[in-house]
């Protein structure tokens, strides 16, 4: 069993997780404004994307400025990785690659201290892709501990490119949000995601 392949019952077995669901967790963050180049990007991306549902048209037209931003916006002090390899536990199903990861080290040699993943939506379906995007926080929890590096709470954001959720793993809490966040307020999901990186 991969990252993709739990279910949402089967993580809170296997894993001893507590979900739970809040209205409007990051509400209180206020948006940041967005640079002419990430407005553009995403502008052409948009239009790029229309009538597609190709995550990978998505994901290099629509997701990567989003991170690309925040990278900056972090003064490069954070790691993008995108398609990696993060195989953590495959005897758990801890395993498999993940879409994109963000860790709090600038080093891109090596994966340390994983913070954030970001899981493309297959589909365009917000709700299938967070299971996938938990297991990967909670490989996340047990690579940071293997690893002796303290990095609570770990954070995850499903997205189509144009609508995202956000999720947070406090070990054993996992809190999604209910609220969906759409390119019209690029300003706030970026704001979020740099606050996730801190």
């Amino acid at each position: 069993m991969a990252y993709e392949s739990f279910t949402l019952k089967q993580l809170e077995t296997v894993f001893g997780l507590v979900v739970t669901q809040s209205e409007d967790a990051y509400g209180a963050i206020s948006a940041v404004p967005v640079g002419t180049f990430l407005q553009t990007a995403v502008e052409r991306g948009r239009r790029l994307v229309v009538g597609r549902t190709s995550e990978k048209a998505r994901s290099e037209f629509l997701v990567a400025p989003v991170l690309m931003e925040v990278c900056e916006a972090r003064n490069r002090e954070i790691a993008l990785f995108s398609g990696i390899k993060f195989d953590v536990d495959k005897a758990a199903g801890l395993f498999g690659y993940c879409d994109f990861l963000v860790a709090r080290n600038p080093l891109v040699d090596a994966i340390k201290a994983p913070v954030l993943f970001v899981t493309e939506a297959k589909k365009e379906d917000l709700n299938a892709g967070i299971p996938q995007c938990i297991a990967e926080m909670v490989a996340a929890h047990r690579f940071n501990d293997a690893e002796g590096t303290s990095v609570s709470p770990i954070y995850g954001a499903v997205t189509d490119g144009t609508r995202w959720r956000f999720l947070r793993l406090e070990s054993p809490c996992v809190t999604i949000d209910l609220r969906e966040y759409s390119l019209p307020e690029l300003g706030q999901i970026v704001a979020i995601l740099v606050h996730m990186t801190l």
